[in-house]
């Protein structure tokens, strides 16, 4: 393999303005168009070609450098779509550099009707109680989604009558058609938009689906609710969203929390408070206070005596679980349980009432 340097005839220290300037130069030099019938010339095209979609990416170059290879280096990868990097790749790459935007009709790169398809996402809604933010849940939905048709196995095609080479690109997947520009007259490779660049259109359209190949079906489906989660979290469910026209890989299903019922406790990141008014004798006294607690089943606190308004009793690993980044909280992980005291007032008092309080002004136990 020659070296991408050497064919670009730049330096291996070389800027990158340096290497697109040599690019652009030999391009137009080798260009189809410019040396029509020259099979050399198209060779030398799609080659230097090669060496600029590496040497103008940094992370392609420096693996290039490292290893001295486009084959399956660490970093570059199957950079060229799997086809290996043909000429509609130079051209795509040719009018890119020159500012004539992609000549794959939207398409990112690669060979068309050869690109990985995807299809769109999905949204959905989950609510969730108390419990299933503590401790994580399973919970189902049901949504609406994209699937191939069952007919025609998502070929658009009646299956009774087939595919047939598309007229419009003769099978190609692709049309090449000739533009005037400030450089003179090039060709361009298009998808055809005819079979959306597989060369096939279906020869009678499935009656299931009216040639679309895919077909709207309702599916049930269990989401795995990670502890911690928030309200405005989403959920991604990969491959389990819309399937795109004629075969390809599923979208997503984002899942949505849209809210989350605490109940009588407030959240504070994976704390849970409790405000809890007591009175003024269990202040004093001391007493047992039942609180509610994440699974529902209550709890009994025990208040000390001579409890000051204002102060705070931690209950360790009994909040919410904890949510790592990326995936689920470590088992047993949780935060705390926040109890805030507050000692209740009466607005109105009984006339005997007035006189137990009046009478204890007096002591000095009851002096600030």
């Amino acid at each position: 393999m020659d070296d991408l340097y050497d064919l670009l005839g730049v330096s291996r220290d070389a800027t990158d303005e340096e290497i697109k300037s040599a690019y652009r130069k030999l391009a137009l030099d080798y260009h189809p168009d410019r040396n029509p019938g020259d099979a050399a010339a198209e060779e030398k095209f799609k080659d230097i070609g090669r060496a600029y979609e590496v040497l103008r990416d940094p992370q392609r170059r420096a693996a290039y450098d490292r290893y001295g290879t486009t084959d399956g280096a660490p970093g570059l990868g199957d950079i060229f779509g799997g086809g290996g990097f043909g000429l509609e790749d130079a051209l795509r790459s040719f009018m890119e550099t020159f500012g004539f935007g992609s000549i794959f009709g939207g398409q990112s790169g690669g060979r068309p009707g050869r690109s990985r398809r995807v299809g769109s996402e999905v949204s959905a809604e989950v609510r969730l109680e108390l419990p299933e933010v503590a401790f994580g849940a399973q919970k189902t939905i049901e949504v609406k989604r994209d699937e191939p048709c069952e007919t025609c196995d998502g070929n658009g095609a009646d299956p009774a009558e087939g595919m047939k080479k598309c007229p419009e690109c003769s099978g190609q997947g692709r049309v090449r058609r000739s533009r005037n520009t400030i450089l003179g007259s090039f060709t361009t490779v298009d998808v055809c938009r005819a079979c959306e660049g597989f060369g096939e259109i279906p020869a009678r359209e499935c009656p299931s689906c009216g040639g679309s190949g895919i077909e709207k079906r309702k599916r049930r489906i269990v989401v795995d609710i990670p502890a911690g989660v928030s309200e405005g979290h989403y959920l991604r469910l990969r491959g389990q969203g819309n399937a795109p026209r004629r075969g390809g890989v599923s979208g997503d299903l984002l899942v949505h929390v849209a809210s989350i019922d605490y109940g009588e406790l407030e959240r504070a990141g994976d704390d849970l408070v409790y405000p809890l008014n007591i009175s003024f004798p269990v202040a004093a006294l001391g007493g047992s206070v039942e609180i509610p607690t994440v699974d529902g089943s209550g709890k009994e606190l025990e208040i000390k005596p001579g409890t000051q308004p204002g102060e705070t009793i931690v209950l360790r690993g009994e909040g919410l679980g904890r949510l790592r980044r990326g995936g689920f909280g470590l088992r047993g992980s949780r935060g705390d349980l926040k109890i805030v005291l507050n000692v209740y007032v009466p607005r109105k008092l009984s006339r005997e009432e007035k006189k137990l309080i009046a009478g204890m002004e007096d002591s000095r136990n009851f002096r600030p």
